[in-house]
């Protein structure tokens, strides 16, 4: 058996395994689609997988584009607002942030928030200190200080708010924690 025999079964090899290989990540993937809940309608769904395809399998199955895979993870709930600005959980601004689109806050603002005619919605992870001027306001995480709304301010179960809140409506869900001054305005 000379050189090119040999380079030529390892080659063989080598497409075997990464046939196996593209087989047991497809089931492996398979089974952890089945384990996760369903996704909400506004997250991206993953690509089907593909399996690569070899000159000796062209009979069996036709070749398909090879895509990237992305690792499986799970859906979190998360407030947010389409087409708004975001405020990521890594980024903390000091100073006074002036929004003319919805806004979704995951980060820290320490400072005012002035979205008078928009929604402002602070996630979980989210916190203000200061004062919050919009339209609606949903609260999951952290405010500390004046709540300005000049249409319906929302705590959800996670929300530990203390200061202040003007709103010409207030809905407050079970669990979420309020020290504040309430004032109920016709605006």
């Amino acid at each position: 058996m000379g050189g090119g025999d040999a380079l030529f079964i390892a080659g063989v090899v080598a497409l075997i395994l990464i046939m196996l290989d593209g087989k047991r990540r497809m089931r492996k993937r398979a089974v952890a689609n089945q384990a996760s809940p369903p996704h909400a309608s506004h997250q991206h769904q993953l690509a089907p997988p593909v399996e690569p395809a070899t000159p000796s399998l062209r009979a069996e199955q036709p070749a398909k584009a090879s895509l990237p895979t992305a690792p499986l993870v799970a859906p979190t709930q998360r407030l947010s607002a389409p087409d708004g600005s975001l405020i990521g959980e890594t980024l903390r601004i000091a100073g006074t942030v002036h929004a003319r689109q919805p806004l979704v806050i995951h980060g820290t603002i320490e400072g005012d928030v002035e979205a008078t005619e928009q929604p402002v919605t602070i996630t979980e992870t989210g916190g203000v200190s200061r004062r919050i001027e919009a339209r609606l306001i949903s609260v999951a995480g952290r405010v500390e200080g004046l709540l300005v709304a000049t249409d319906q301010a929302i705590l959800l179960p996670s929300a530990r708010v203390s200061g202040s809140i003007e709103a010409k409506r207030m809905k407050c869900a079970e669990g979420a924690w309020l020290t504040a001054k309430v004032r109920v305005t016709s605006r």
